[in-house]
């Protein structure tokens, strides 16, 4: 089932392992909960187009392909 999460804002938050600044997006999935992903990941596997995810509050199974559209900026 195909579901969407809005843009909320960027962040930026300390890598643990490099100590370097990374640039996450937080998102506002349909169903309620919140979650960031790496902008430059984003970035580089999108370009321009709408970005794709699988789903990270979906039911995954061999079977399942949840996937969250996120919204534009």
């Amino acid at each position: 089932m195909k579901q969407k999460a809005k843009f909320v804002e960027e962040i930026v938050v300390k890598d643990p392992d490099t100590g370097s600044l990374i640039e996450m997006e937080v998102y506002k999935h349909e169903n309620g909960g919140m979650f960031a992903i790496d902008s430059s990941y984003l970035d580089d596997k999108f370009g321009d187009r709408d970005p794709m995810i699988q789903d990270p509050f979906g039911h995954v199974s061999p079977m399942d392909s949840d996937v969250v559209t996120l919204e534009e900026k």
